[in-house]
């Protein structure tokens, strides 16, 4: 069973999400969260949010959180907010506030393929 959690135009840029998102890829879903909490990174928060919203999905449909891990992470570039900075002599830059949509997908597959293939072993 899969379970798919989705977070939008967090004004963080995408780069620095995906820093902390690989670090808990593939991970299980307990120590993940323990690992972000623990993170330095203020790019671990949207993820721990991210996290807890995927709990709330897990218990509304009563699946043991101990079977599920992080199957994928998406963090794709949401939308810009462009600014102007002043430089001297009247000239001026864009500075560019980058935003992203990060996509957490938990499953439990991989514990059921190896209950199932234990399973057949022992006939």
């Amino acid at each position: 069973m899969e379970i798919k959690s989705e977070a939008k135009y967090i004004k963080t840029a995408p780069d620095k999400i995906r820093l902390v998102a690989n670090q808990i890829k593939g991970m299980k879903f307990d120590k993940a969260t323990s690992i972000l909490q623990y993170n330095k990174k203020a790019a671990s928060l949207p993820l721990i949010s991210l996290l807890k919203q995927a709990k709330d999905q897990i218990k509304e449909k009563s699946i043991d959180e101990d079977s599920l891990k992080i199957k994928q992470i998406i963090v794709n570039e949401g939308p810009k907010l462009k600014r102007r900075r002043f430089l001297h002599q009247g000239r001026s830059t864009t500075i560019l506030k980058r935003m992203s949509h990060i996509k957490v997908i938990l499953s439990d597959e991989g514990k059921s393929k190896k209950e199932s293939s234990g399973t057949k072993s022992k006939s």
